[in-house]
């Protein structure tokens, strides 16, 4: 005799459905978490972590770094969390820039703060280009004469 024809077909559809909609909603939420923790260590989905640039021209070196980056193109890289632009003669700090690493430009529609000796700039996003000679400010902007 034949169990299997014995059993609700009705029930073992349902039980079916029910484990792939569970399987569904574990992938899901598995997928939109961005910081897995493993073994004490927090992994993240970032291309870069602590990257360090530079532009280079004749007077000075503004140097670049961020918390974490993802590669865009090949020239192209995505700075996040804690960016900061330093040289001898000021500093601009953001949460998220776009930086080109053979234009040696960057621009950032973040919130930003451009400081110097004398001056503190506060803006709603930059662009830097000519290889750190020219800086546009952009959106509402505050400056703060010492």
């Amino acid at each position: 005799m034949n169990y299997f024809l014995q059993l609700n077909r009705r029930l073992i559809l349902i039980t079916i459905f029910l484990i792939f909609l569970f399987l569904i909603i574990i992938q899901f939420f598995v997928s939109k978490k961005n910081i897995v923790i493993e073994n004490g260590l927090e992994l993240s989905n970032a291309d870069i972590f602590k990257p360090k640039f530079s532009i280079n021209n004749d007077s000075q070196k503004i140097f670049i770094t961020a918390e974490e980056g993802n590669f865009i193109s090949s020239d192209e890289v995505m700075l996040k969390k804690n960016v900061t632009f330093k040289s001898n003669n000021f500093s601009i700090e953001t949460e998220n820039v776009i930086f080109n690493r053979s234009m040696q430009t960057a621009y950032s529609n973040d919130k930003s703060y451009f400081k110097t000796n004398n001056v503190i700039i506060k803006s709603n996003g930059f662009d830097i280009s000519d290889q750190g000679n020219r800086i546009i400010f952009y959106g509402k902007s505050t400056v703060l004469l010492k």
